[in-house]
């Protein structure tokens, strides 16, 4: 009369007893790069990059809660180490300002109205860009609970995750393989990782941009403007593809944006 399951877990006599996880394990190892310089004309630049790879057996408080990529089997942690939900490859950050060579004490226009015009702006920008984090592909609980937690992966199939062509950014286009990864069998746990390093959520592009000017009224008076630009050419970043297994759209994606549109916010500070 005693389940079979029950049987299997490390302390059949005791009924209703669960595991949980502490503590987990990452590894992250960067190549980093770094150049600024300052240019006489006003200008200043600086560009970074880094070239990274993070693994870990848990998530992030976000991903843990949020995404439930919770631990699949606490009697099995070393099953769920796997790329980490936060693994961003590539990331590149470029800034950059620029004082325009107009008004006083510049080379052009440096007298008159036209200084007093087009004078004192100057002007700046700073680019994103970064790979997309990996994507988790999920299943049904069919381990009837022994020994996991809430949600199960499926298995993966071992044929490639890719599609002809890449993946399709269209309204329902196909983004990965669905005939890579099967549903797992009841009772069992899914082999597939905890995260997919070949399927990556759309990445990061941005361009903010701002505008400003100093205006001297008096000796001890002087007004700032300030006008910023926030994804200033508007461009759209996708959320990632369905990734349960039971669904029907399984490997597909929806063109939901995820980030902010096209934003634009002006200020005037009186310094005295």
């Amino acid at each position: 009369t005693v389940q079979y399951g029950q049987l299997l877990r490390p302390h059949p006599q005791f009924l209703n007893m669960t595991a949980t996880a502490s503590s987990g394990q990452s590894n992250y190892n960067a190549l980093q790069l770094s150049v600024e310089h300052r240019f006489s004309g006003g200008l200043a630049l600086l560009f970074t990059y880094t070239h990274s790879k993070m693994i870990d057996n848990v998530g992030d408080y976000l991903n843990y809660v949020v995404n439930a990529t919770q631990i699949q089997d606490y009697n099995c942690l070393k099953c769920d180490r796997s790329i980490s939900g936060q693994d961003l490859p590539n990331v590149i950050r470029l800034s950059g300002q620029y004082e325009l060579p107009f008004g006083p004490g510049k080379p052009l226009a440096s007298q008159g109205w036209p200084a007093q015009v087009i004078g004192g702006f100057t002007a700046g920008s700073f680019f994103t860009y970064d790979d997309g984090l990996p994507v988790a592909a999920s299943s049904p609980n069919f381990s009837n609970s022994f020994g996991g937690g809430v949600v199960m992966r499926p298995d993966a199939t071992g044929l490639s995750t890719g599609v002809p062509g890449g993946p399709q950014i269209t309204n329902g286009g196909l983004y990965f393989n669905p005939a890579a990864f099967s549903q797992t069998p009841s009772f069992q746990f899914g082999n597939a990782p905890r995260f997919l390093a070949s399927v990556r959520a759309p990445g990061t592009f941005n361009w903010d941009m701002l505008v400003s000017r100093r205006f001297r009224l008096r000796e001890r008076f002087s007004l700032d403007f300030r006008a910023e630009f926030f994804n200033a050419f508007n461009n759209v970043q996708f959320a990632g593809p369905n990734t349960s297994i039971s669904s029907s759209s399984f490997g597909h994606i929806y063109l939901n944006q995820v980030n902010n549109p096209r934003s634009i916010q002006a200020s005037l500070r009186l310094s005295f």
